[in-house]
């Protein structure tokens, strides 16, 4: 049986007066009652009326969970007991009160308080949840606080909350809605106008966070919805697949820019050794005192620097590890030397961005390479992520090159080693690490070569041919199936690359099989010597 009480509050009013008009929680009959005797003495008469808008609904059958549900209006509450009668009656009767008395704001924050630390992107994904929270409003922004006075209670990090580079969006009130209620609308309405302010692949992204929540919600939490809103959310058309390709002018640039960074850091690192031991038992009245002595300190020693720094060439054996694993930047940076085999010439990851663990093969030049690089700290680049992303950007403006991310190396290594025309598909995937082979497809054309000298070998010899009425079709023994034939495109690729690999310190100045001069590792400088 059901029962229906109105919640909703009682309005006082009275006639050309609305500003004696007063409310009364649902449970204030009696302060209605003396209200309204306070506006008769006054010669006032009142009019009382209950508002319609919170109804609790209350059901207590046998054989049945007790259920609650309150609604904003007479007509829903009426609505949900019908609804919920029928189902009962006929067996089937989902109980989608509890998504009812949640908003998706409570879900965001159970999520990041126990989905996303799970994660290796739990860094991304909470930035980018707090913001939403952020900016829902003023109840989002009390929601985000409590959550990180709770973090700091359980001894947690939490995030610095004046670093913002996020685009921040004004629509994001609807989170607060019970989750039974958000719609479809809700969802695609916010992302429409957040195409306004980012990029569509931002906008993609996002809609798979807000889709894992509702996953989650749904699957592990037992959030019932009768349909779940993310499902009919239409994705924004975009394509971001990039295919820049380094010029031997430019990767020759950009390696003596980042030899010149190199030295800049071994001259600034020695220069503050001799700067430290020149003012070594000096003492100063000021620290503004301090800093003139040290400036002219340095001007003196700075010629002494650069002829006594030994450089540790960080940046350019990242350039090479680069382009001669095709290894991801966080698998590079991660890496620490117990992982490298020198002599099986591998280096072991243990995570990966797909979430296996994988083997690097490391070619003897890269090895060369390595061996030069100090081997007293755990990690092979002990110069961190940031450094890294810094000194690429500074090496491209100094080498005048627009437009080149250091994943674009990934691409060039994948693309040198299909241009040789001696790998095929699954090799590649082998090489770089893809789960998927479908990511490998846009390298299939460099692969057209092989082919080509495949077909030549087939049917040079007559016994892989066999000829039908004067057409020469390939035989089983040819070792060529129509799978290697349908994934090469109509047309080779032009030409194929002048070398697949670049030259070690000991080739520099070695000339290529067409005279060619390739790249050297370490770009020397007069008067530097190299670590």
């Amino acid at each position: 049986m059901a029962t229906l009480i109105n919640r909703s509050r009682y309005r006082v009013t009275v006639r050309k007066h609305p500003e004696r008009t007063r409310h009364f929680r649902f449970d204030q009959l009696d302060a209605v009652k003396a209200h309204m005797e306070e506006l008769r003495a006054q010669h006032f008469k009142p009019h009382v009326e209950q508002l319609d808008e919170s109804w609790l609904v209350r059901f207590r059958d046998k054989g049945f969970k007790p259920l609650e549900g309150t609604f904003k209006s007479e007509a829903l509450a009426e609505g949900f007991i019908q609804r919920v009668s029928e189902e009962r009656r006929r067996g089937l009767f989902v109980d989608y009160t509890k998504s009812l008395k949640t908003s998706l704001a409570d879900l965001i924050v159970r999520y990041l308080r126990e989905e996303a630390p799970r994660g290796k992107s739990a860094k991304v994904l909470a930035y980018c949840l707090e913001g939403w929270l952020e900016d829902s409003g003023p109840t989002g922004v009390q929601m985000l606080a409590d959550y990180r006075d709770q973090l700091r209670k359980d001894g947690l990090p939490v995030r610095a909350a004046q670093f913002k580079m996020r685009q921040s969006s004004e629509e994001l009130a609807w989170i607060h809605k019970p989750l039974a209620e958000i719609t479809t609308v809700d969802v695609e309405s916010f992302f429409n106008d957040r195409l306004d302010a980012v990029k569509p692949g931002t906008v993609d992204r996002e809609i798979d966070r807000l889709k894992a929540i509702f996953n989650v919600a749904i699957k592990i939490w037992d959030y019932p919805l009768a349909k779940n809103p993310l499902d009919a959310v239409r994705r924004p058309d975009y394509f971001n697949e990039r295919d820049r390709r380094i010029s031997a002018d430019e990767e020759r640039r950009l390696l003596e820019a980042l030899a010149e960074l190199d030295f800049e850091r071994a001259v600034e690192k020695r220069l503050r050794e001799l700067a430290d031991a020149e003012l070594e038992g000096q003492t100063f009245t000021s620290n503004g005192a301090r800093k003139k002595v040290l400036a002219k300190v340095r001007a003196e020693l700075r010629a002494s620097a650069e002829e006594t720094a030994e450089v540790e060439p960080y940046l350019q054996a990242f350039y090479w590890f680069q382009v001669m694993t095709a290894a991801r930047r966080g698998e590079t940076v991660g890496l620490s030397w117990d992982r490298v085999d020198f002599e099986a010439r591998t280096a072991f990851l243990p995570e990966t961005k797909n979430g296996r663990a994988r083997k690097l093969a490391l070619r003897q030049d890269l090895i060369d390479v390595l061996r030069d690089l100090p081997r007293n700290t755990p990690k092979v680049f002990d110069i961190g992520l940031d450094y890294i992303v810094k000194g690429w950007s500074k090496a491209c403006d100094m080498a005048g090159i627009d437009d080149l991310h250091i994943h674009d190396v990934r691409h060039e290594a994948l693309s040198r080693l299909a241009e040789t025309g001696k790998f095929t598909l699954p090799e590649l995937q082998l090489f770089s690490g893809h789960r998927d082979l479908r990511m490998l497809m846009r390298y299939a054309h460099l692969c057209a070569s092989r082919l080509a000298k495949k077909l030549d070998e087939c049917f040079k010899d007559d016994a892989k041919v066999r000829r039908h009425h004067g057409r020469q079709f390939l035989n089983r023994a040819a070792g060529v199936s129509m799978s290697e034939l349908s994934t090469a495109e109509e047309q080779p690729s032009e030409t194929v690359a002048k070398a697949a690999v670049l030259a070690t310190p000991a080739e520099a100045g070695a000339p290529s099989a067409d005279g060619a001069l390739y790249a050297t590792n370490v770009i020397p400088f007069p008067g530097r010597r190299v670590a």
